[in-house]
């Protein structure tokens, strides 16, 4: 179910929407690209609040209402374009589009001619035949559960031959070549509501993605192979915690904390209440050691740390002060805010021995991608911009192995 290049093969069909259902708001921005220049202009923006109700899609009770909210952000969008595309590309969080990598080897009979194009068509091919058996098997040891899944975007990520690393086999020689392919996936019956969304929006449903993946390809991180970075994604109510080791997305963990529920457990602990909070905002009537209590409530982000903690367990086993730490979405505002304080427990929970490096993503990070309209100024339109990026870098950039398997799976 991937997007193919023909899809935007005339003027008309140079924008879509990037739609981002989160735990607590609905984004929607339209979007114009430019191929030729290899960029994306930003030049609708909408936002609309979920209903309580509607933060599970887990039946097609809440159907209507979630196409409802969903509607009205993208309204929002198109009054300030002036044009309704048609195409849509949804990004989910880890609850429902989650991503694990395989590793499919494949044995050459003859091995002594060099890879041509048409080989590795039939290479990719096989390969891609056996893809679904092999993330099955994978999702069924890391996730514990035996549903059917569909796969919604695979993507090969490393490729070895006779145990080199090549970018590209054509014009190699050797035996045993291996994939290595990330696959983001959902359970079947959640794609079929999404499917259903997108009817009910009258859209054509282009891709599904793991918002985490979008980010990580936004930064540049997909093609750099030794790069070992922790992705957190805060939102308001969830926190999902991607980790890519040796440049490859081994886990994708999503927890229900969020800025919401760190920041009420931090009230709570310091025997703080919300009006408390709202006046100080005024700093009209409020001593002293009541502003510097607020601030230290605020300062305590271990909740949060728990959670991220809990995320790594199954990497105990890895050296994590070799990794980068990149904080974004809706809630990290309230992370950097509090930026020393977050490293200073991080680094002293996961790498005692040595100074993590933590830093926090800005939309202004994603250089690809102009926004016309001069509304997005926060951090919680990196998820939208990145899946903006990600349909920009399949246009433009998508390499030779990723367009095969993908055009495989369109036909």
């Amino acid at each position: 179910m991937s997007i193919s290049s023909k899809l935007f093969g005339n003027k008309l069909n140079d924008y879509f929407i990037s739609l981002d259902i989160g735990s607590e708001i609905v984004k929607a921005l339209i979007v114009q690209l430019d191929k030729e220049n290899e960029r994306a202009f930003i030049i609708g923006v909408g936002e609309r609040c979920q209903k309580d109700e509607n933060v599970l899609i887990s039946g097609k009770e809440n159907f209507q209402s979630i196409i409802s909210v969903c509607a009205s952000a993208i309204d929002d969008a198109v009054k300030i374009s002036e044009i309704r595309p048609r195409k849509i590309i949804i990004g989910m969080n880890g609850n429902f589009v989650k991503g694990v990598s395989v590793k499919i080897n494949y044995n050459r009979k003859i091995n002594r001619h060099r890879i041509g194009e048409r080989e590795l068509k039939n290479i990719i091919s096989e390969i891609q035949g056996n893809l679904y058996k092999n993330v099955k098997k994978a999702v069924q040891k890391k996730e514990a559960f035996n549903s059917d899944i569909f796969i919604t975007h695979p993507s090969i990520t490393n490729i070895n031959i006779d145990g080199y690393k090549v970018t590209n086999p054509v014009g190699f020689k050797g035996s045993s070549i291996e994939f290595t392919i990330f696959n983001s996936f959902m359970l079947h019956s959640h794609y079929e509501l999404i499917k259903n969304i997108s009817e009910g929006l009258d859209m054509d449903l282009l891709e599904i993605v793991s918002r985490s993946y979008a980010v990580s390809i936004a930064k540049g991180i997909k093609n750099i192979s030794k790069s070992n970075i922790i992705l957190v994604d805060v939102g308001r109510k969830t926190t999902s915690v991607a980790v890519l080791y040796k440049g490859i997305i081994e886990s994708v963990k999503t927890f229900n904390i969020g800025e919401k529920s760190f920041k009420q457990y931090s009230l709570n602990k310091a025997n703080l209440k919300v009006a408390e909070i709202e006046n100080s905002k005024k700093r009209d009537n409020i001593d002293k050691a009541s502003f510097d209590k607020i601030n230290e409530a605020f300062n305590d982000c271990e909740i949060l740390l728990d959670g991220i903690e809990l995320s790594l367990e199954d990497f105990a086993h890895i050296n994590l002060s070799s990794f980068k730490i990149l904080f974004y979405g809706e809630g990290s505002g309230f992370s950097e805010n509090n930026r020393s304080a977050v490293i200073k427990l991080l680094s002293k929970r996961l790498s005692p021995s040595s100074k993590m490096k933590i830093d926090f993503i800005n939309y202004r990070d994603i250089l690809k991608i102009k926004d016309r309209t001069n509304k997005i100024k926060n951090f919680q339109y990196i998820n939208s911009l990145s899946l903006v990026n990600f349909i920009l870098d399949k246009e433009v950039e998508e390499d030779q192995c990723n367009k095969i398997l993908n055009n495989i799976i369109i036909k």
